[in-house]
């Protein structure tokens, strides 16, 4: 990959540059204003450019500029070019777009160090881009920094990241920790900590904020009181105060009638509702534009001997409304973290299952030999052994991650060959070896791993996992993936970072034990369909319980049949979480005769994106889901008609079809028909009865 490279050690030395050093303007008492090194570089309809003081970025749908100013690149402008819309008010309130109090401030001088610009794609876990490293050097402060931009060909945002470093003599006494408060007269006051990002939005004229954000510990919010989603709109204008919003990881600035156009800000990093994460700070909305805080990284943790990466943000331009609002998030956040079908698309068994409560036991090699044969029948994928397999299985010092079996692998890898199946571990990660891990690799060709028990509380803990995750990938590149699982309220991995390593595993739910995370048809449903409204589900794995099975003193599983169950994890990554020995001859029929439609159709289903549609899952609601492809062309309707609904027929409202003729076939019967959406975007279907659903295919006609 080529590299454009200017580095300015001592700008005097270059003569031939002195007619571009220095035009001076006083900004808060400082003298700067240099010029950047003139560069152009291109990659599809990405581009990077830069004029006089000007860095220019642009994906073809979205533009950015930056100034260099005394204190660093300051963000001047935002513009959607397939609206022709700018974004940003002329009077940038800022000195650079970021800060650290206490040692870079309004009064803080850089000095212009390095620009870089490349072709990259992060080692092949994601695709081309063009890569914009800025540096500057703050000589008061004794740090170096990197501001990084990513710009993506065709892209509805850019991805802005800090990576800094202390030079010697650097001290981090006294500078902030995080987010802290004071007493003013009465009401305690936030004091925002570093700032990592900054948009000159316009506050001042019509516009709402949109706040959302997920929570950990899925497991826990099993039942109707606890969704998943917490979303909140904020109106009125003009804002005359800060907005401090510290648990959501993303802002919607929303301006016209109804919201219809604005600036998506994400925050890439772990933070959920109900866990900050380390250092992940606040969303700040308020007269002089929008802040975004938390470096990702204490002041005590920069250290001299290399960079360190800070939280990155997303910056997303949007129009359409909510609808298209959370088109442009999935469709940044897939290229950010993209599917590749040869290693990611699967239907997986998860042997905990059928646990009641614990389910070791369902990890013993006579039982897995029984389970492997039945499995492939039924089509599924990938057996994932869960907790058990190792040996002392939680044993302190003594629990080793290596097979417990008589024959090792033998045995298992052997039934899995001849029955077409390949193999998952589950592993708790804090526990594990990386050798044993790479062990596990070789002789079992792991293609999935549900990681567990992980805590990821400083910038230490983040690197050394990723690190070790990375070398364990390449080792079998394209052939292995990890799955997060956040359960629990430890620090874990949020949704909106680390999926470039495979997906994130979402809510157990069992057939009896504990009561809480008892399967409710309803609740598993309503929870899959806020999961999609800002969050991509094909990075989610959705666990899929027999509803026969479940105790129906907890819940009215048992009059839902298998494939009704099944059904509502198809939008996502299902994972067969029961035990096919368990199955009666009825649910084995319904299961393989949906799968085998599924198999046929997924790869298509993946390459969509879902929206929830309907109204939402109550027990006595029309719901589902609306898969549509790139081209708004063709998708999928999944829909369903719950246990204590008495509509026979019903009107739902699609997304991105208003006007449009469709051809629908329904591949459950094979049914074909022609239906006209309105101009509101309904259309009216029918499901006889209730606990059943709809899985329909459709064409754009005209």
């Amino acid at each position: 990959m080529g590299k454009y490279r200017v580095r300015y050690k001592n700008m005097t030395k270059y003569i031939f540059i002195v007619y571009l050093l220095l035009v001076t303007c006083e900004v808060s008492g400082c003298l700067s204003s240099h010029l950047l090194p003139q560069m152009t570089r291109t990659l599809k309809s990405a581009s990077v450019r830069t004029v006089g003081d000007t860095l220019i970025v642009s994906t073809g749908r979205v533009e950015r500029r930056w100034v260099l100013d005394y204190q660093g690149l300051r963000t001047v402008s935002l513009k959607d070019l397939s609206l022709g819309k700018e974004w940003c008010r002329p009077d940038s309130m800022v000195g650079a777009d970021w800060d650290l109090p206490g040692a870079i401030n309004r009064t803080t001088k850089a000095e212009f160090v390095s620009q870089e610009i490349r072709r990259a794609d992060d080692d092949g876990f994601i695709n081309d881009y063009l890569e914009v490293v800025t540096c500057f050097r703050y000589d008061s402060a004794r740090l170096e920094l990197q501001h990084i931009v990513w710009v993506f060909p065709n892209a509805s945002g850019v991805r802005t990241q800090l990576r800094v470093r202390a030079l010697k003599g650097f001290c981090a006494k006294g500078l902030p920790q995080g987010e802290t408060t004071r007493n003013y007269f009465g009401n305690t006051m936030v004091v925002p900590s570093a700032r990592t990002e900054y948009l000159p939005l316009d506050y001042s004229i019509q516009n709402r904020r949109r706040y959302w954000g997920y929570y950990n510990d899925p497991g826990t919010r099993h039942d109707q009181s606890k969704d998943m989603l917490r979303e909140e709109i904020v109106e009125g204008y003009p804002l005359f105060q800060n907005e401090d919003i510290h648990w959501a990881s993303g802002v919607s600035t929303e301006y016209g009638k109804d919201g219809w156009e604005g600036v998506i800000t994400v925050k890439e990093s772990h933070k959920c509702v109900n866990q900050q994460g380390h250092y992940t700070g606040s969303f700040y909305a308020g007269p002089q534009g929008l802040s975004v805080t938390g470096w990702g990284l204490t002041p005590s943790e920069i250290v001299e001997d290399r960079f360190r990466e800070c939280w990155a943000t997303w910056t997303i331009v949007f129009s359409g409304g909510n609808d298209g609002m959370q088109l442009a998030l999935k469709s940044f956040d897939r290229i950010r973290y993209p599917v590749f079908p040869k290693r990611d698309i699967m239907i997986i068994n998860d042997t905990w299952g059928p646990a009641n409560p614990g389910g070791a036991q369902f990890a013993k090699e006579d039982y897995l030999l029984k389970e492997i044969p039945l499995l492939a029948e039924l089509g599924i994928d990938v057996l994932r052994i869960d907790d058990g397999w190792q040996i002392n299985p939680w044993g302190g010092e003594k629990e080793v991650f290596l097979p417990s079996y008589p024959d090792k692998w033998k045995n298992i890898t052997e039934a899995c060959r001849r029955n077409g199946l390949k193999l998952g571990l589950w592993v708790a990660i804090q526990r594990a070896k990386q050798d044993d891990l790479l062990k596990n690799l070789r002789e079992a060709q792991v293609v999935t791993w549900k990681v567990d028990f992980d805590r990821l509380k400083d910038r230490t803990s983040f690197e050394n996992r990723f690190k070790n995750i990375r070398q364990i990938m390449k080792s079998a590149w394209m052939e292995t993936q990890f799955s997060f699982c956040p359960e629990y309220a430890d620090p874990r991995y949020g949704w909106y970072y680390a999926k470039e390593y495979g997906s994130i595993y979402f809510q157990n739910i069992q057939e009896a034990l504990p009561e809480h995370l008892i399967m409710v048809p309803y609740h598993v449903l309503r929870q899959h369909w806020l999961m999609c409204k800002y969050f991509n589900s094909n990075k989610l794995q959705v666990l899929l319980q027999n509803p026969k099975r479940v105790d129906n003193r907890y819940s009215d599983a048992p009059l839902h049949r298998h494939d009704y169950c099944f059904a509502m994890g198809l939008p996502f990554i299902p994972v067969f979480f029961q035990s096919a020995q368990y199955l009666d001859e009825e649910g084995r029929y319904e299961l393989k005769k949906l799968i085998s439609i599924y198999r046929e159709y997924r790869e298509k289903m993946f390459q969509c994106y879902t929206f929830p549609v309907g109204e939402t899952p109550s027990n006595g609601s029309w719901s589902g889901f609306q898969m549509i492809d790139e081209d708004m062309s063709e998708g999928f309707f999944l829909l369903f008609r719950e246990l204590y609904n008495a509509e026979s027929e019903k009107v739902i409202q699609m997304k991105f079809l208003a006007g449009k003729s469709l051809k629908i076939e329904n591949l459950r019967t094979g049914r074909r028909e022609e239906k006209v959406v309105d101009a509101e975007g309904n259309v009216r279907f029918s499901i006889p009865d209730a606990a059943d659903f709809l899985f329909l295919r459709f064409r754009v006609i005209k």
